[in-house]
């Protein structure tokens, strides 16, 4: 089956109900390596990993700059609690203790402390000096095997708040992707064997390596790509088919010897032999008359002045950017969306327990297993949720573009956001039958599927509003699903509406919606940043469900040609290869259908 890439990337940070991050997707550019891009080298020049190494740098700083504006919010609220009541000592004894990033807490009154809770490190609170700052912290230390740094903050009636934060889960989180250092330019976290075996301090970084500081605590955000290794592209002795006759080709298969079912995901196939190659297997299926599809199994892998209404959510005003260029304040005067107009995520699955997403993730399905099992191992699915239909207007974390539409969660990705056609196909297929009115999907791959085009297709028939991210390989050789006509395809732009370095182009982009620089969930109650095409399908995604949930009689059709005609226009005028129509527009959108 094809490859899948996702669009978006992963890096990041995470803090107990906040952090913020990349997320890698192949082939889109959502990647957790920061992956090298592939350029189609006959239409355009090789710009090099560097810029997408540096755009993944960016997210990871500004990540950390929210995890810290998180960190800052919970230490002043700990100072205000009133804990000459003893219940809510013992309350906020438990909350501190249930902190997965706080290890203690300090109340300093004179520079001495007046109330502990945890083991604070007193020698190393008296080393930290506020000098006319309003918040300072400490240089990275080590304890027992992790990694810890004191935060210090001056509250407005002269007391001092200290916090010792455990910084395992950013080690745990940068992995193999970038190294950190300190403000004095010593790395103390290192993502894979490159700190460890080349560089001890940032002045032995070589000039192409991408580097971005984090403003708040002057570190340096270093990420590091590899070059791309030859990928297996399919897999071996496994090919994929579907039937004219169902029952004729079970029983072929069945007397066939050295050929037997693999995966059953009727009216798909994935058939596996000991001994014969995939390309043997397909010779044999295209002899035989009642093969309907035939195609290797490959490989897929994960791939970003009207009267207005404006969410009370925490990183509604400060980060997301994306949502109010697309006039989604004006949209949701006309509509809020609606429960029973259903988003599926074709994903890597969704964090049904975050808290943004409490009460709005339907029972889904895994099609690796077929089980009801649409945890998110990853972080892409729950993130791509979050821009689609997060819990808006709860005062915590993100809005979502659909306030009130459900979603349903669809597993085609594992842990290392990669999966097959096979699963993908299957994936659309269940979506369809289980009553989801959109579906996104952000991963694509550039081999055509004649299965994944049938479960398109049949979703097609259904009524169903297909959305596919571009890719990120700043080519215009297409991606598929992106590719196929019933698709409607994004492209990515930044703030400002400029065409996003890494999306894909060509005649078959529709629209473009915010890619770069995105905030949504993550799993465990976290928030990231991430980058790339798979992000600005699920504000289409979103729109499409705010679209039916004005009017349920549109088709998907009238849909499409609705989030077309109300894009602002950009770049040449009329419809070019690199916008598409244009940006969406929600409000516009919305306004056509009332």
């Amino acid at each position: 089956m094809n490859r899948f890439y996702k669009s978006g990337i992963i890096l990041g940070l995470s803090f107990m109900v906040i952090f913020i991050g990349f997320i890698y997707l192949n082939a889109d550019y959502d990647g957790f390596r920061g992956q090298q891009l592939q350029w189609d080298a006959n239409e355009q020049e090789l710009l090099g990993s560097h810029a997408m190494d540096q755009v993944l740098a960016e997210d990871l700083a500004m990540t950390t700059s929210m995890f810290i504006s998180q960190l800052s919010f919970q230490l002043s609220r700990w100072a205000d609690q009133d804990v000459s009541d003893q219940t809510l000592y013992d309350k906020f004894i438990e909350e501190l203790q249930e902190h997965p990033h706080f290890n203690s807490f300090a109340l300093l009154e004179d520079n001495e402390i007046t109330m502990a809770v945890g083991e604070i490190h007193e020698d190393r609170i008296h080393e930290l000096d506020l000098q006319n700052k309003t918040r300072v912290f400490s240089r990275p230390y080590q304890l027992g095997g992790k990694q810890f740094m004191l935060m210090k903050e001056q509250l407005d009636d002269g007391r001092n708040v200290v916090g010792e934060i455990d910084l395992t889960f950013v080690a745990s989180y940068v992995k193999d992707i970038a190294s950190v250092a300190d403000e004095s330019g010593h790395f103390f976290i290192s993502g894979g064997d490159h700190t460890e075996a080349e560089w001890t301090t940032t002045k032995e970084l070589p000039d192409s390596i991408a580097a971005q500081t984090v403003p708040e605590l002057d570190w340096q955000i270093v990420v590091h790509s590899e070059e791309d290794e030859d990928v297996q592209e399919f897999y071996e002795r496994q090919a994929v088919v579907k039937f004219i006759n169902e029952q004729q080709g079970l029983d072929w298969i069945n007397r066939t010897e050295d050929i037997s079912i693999f995966e059953d995901s009727s009216p798909y196939y994935v058939i596996e032999s000991q001994t014969l190659s995939a390309e043997e297997l397909l010779r044999e299926l295209e002899a035989n008359e009642n093969t309907e599809l035939a195609e290797p199994n490959f490989i897929i892998t994960k791939q970003t002045r009207a009267q207005v209404t404006v969410p009370n959510d925490e990183f509604f005003g400060p980060y997301q950017w994306n949502l109010s260029q697309i006039s989604a304040e004006s949209g949701w005067n006309f509509s809020g969306g609606a429960e029973d107009v259903i988003i599926a995520i074709i994903d890597t699955g969704v964090d049904p327990n975050h808290q943004d997403l409490q009460g709005k993730v339907l029972e889904g399905f895994n099609a690796f297993d077929g089980s009801n099992r649409s945890d998110d191992e990853h972080g892409h699915g729950t993130h791509v949720a979050g821009i689609a239909a997060a819990l808006t207007n709860n005062v915590t974390g993100i809005a979502g573009v659909a306030w009130e539409n459900l979603i349903l969660p669809i597993k085609v990705l594992d842990a290392n956001g990669e999966g097959t056609s096979f699963e993908v196909a299957r994936g659309v297929r269940w979506a369809v039958d289980h009553g989801a009115d959109v579906i996104n999907m952000s991963l694509g791959d550039y081999h055509s599927s004649l299965i994944l085009h049938d479960a398109i297709k049949y979703a097609d028939r259904n009524n169903v509003v297909l959305i596919a991210a571009s890719g990120n390989d700043n080519t215009r050789r297409p991606m598929y699903p992106a590719r196929y006509p019933e698709v409607l395809t994004v492209g990515a732009v930044s703030e400002g509406r400029h065409r996003a370095f890494f999306s894909n182009y060509g005649k078959h982009i529709d629209v473009a919606a915010p890619g770069e620089h995105i905030p949504s969930l993550f799993p465990n109650n976290n928030y990231v940043i991430m980058s790339g095409t798979s992000m600005a399908a699920p504000h289409v995604a979103g729109l499409a469900g705010l679209l039916l949930a004005v009017d349920p009689t549109l088709s998907n059709q009238d849909v499409y040609d609705i989030i077309k005609g109300s894009s602002i226009d950009l770049g040449r005028r009329g419809r070019d290869p690199f916008y598409g129509f244009g940006e969406i527009n929600v409000a516009e959108a919305l306004r056509m259908v009332r």
